[in-house]
């Protein structure tokens, strides 16, 4: 028989779990807490993460072409 596995995602799963029911359903208060801290950590993990951002775009450019880069100045008028 396998034992069930206490790992660091089992343990945080369990406290994610818990603190949605125990904090915003339930009303304890330190569980709420912990629910926020959680959230806030997630997010200030995902606005910080570091390393090499997505491509957006990407086209091949044959020999002679060029591609130019500008940017406009919103204050200027366009027209």
């Amino acid at each position: 028989m396998a034992r069930k596995s206490f790992g660091r995602a089992y343990l945080s799963r369990t406290i994610r779990l818990n603190s949605i029911r125990r904090g915003l359903l339930g009303g304890s208060n330190f569980w709420l807490t912990v629910f926020a801290a959680r959230l806030v950590s997630s997010r200030l993990r995902t606005v910080t993460k570091r390393g090499e951002k997505p491509i957006r775009f990407s086209e091949g450019l044959k020999v002679g072409e060029t591609l130019e880069i500008s940017h406009i100045d919103p204050s200027t008028d366009r027209t």
